[in-house]
């Protein structure tokens, strides 16, 4: 078994963050089940609400997305310290 090089700090920031991104999208299933119930209700309130969902929740997925592939590489590449160099490098840009 391969030892690994991200420190147990590191380690529990991690997962702080992918907490805080699991209530991210417990927070929009919320949100999308709230337009949902407008639909039947109010065809013009749930048109507005979801465009607005729409636009709000696309950027936030990208953002969230972006995070995620970081959290992975670094996970992934956990035992091999140019790797993680690198990550921490580009990381800072």
């Amino acid at each position: 078994m391969k030892k690994t090089l991200l420190s147990s700090k590191k380690l529990s920031n991690l997962g702080s963050e992918l907490t805080d991104i699991m209530n991210i999208l417990e927070m929009n299933n919320i949100a999308m089940d709230a337009v949902g119930l407008t639909y039947k209700t109010d065809t013009e309130t749930f048109n507005f609400m979801a465009k607005e969902y729409m636009l709000v929740a696309y950027e936030q997925n990208k953002n969230i997305y972006n995070r995620l592939e970081e959290i992975a590489l670094l996970l992934l590449n956990n035992d091999d310290s140019k790797e993680l160099e690198a990550l921490g490098n580009e990381s800072t840009k």
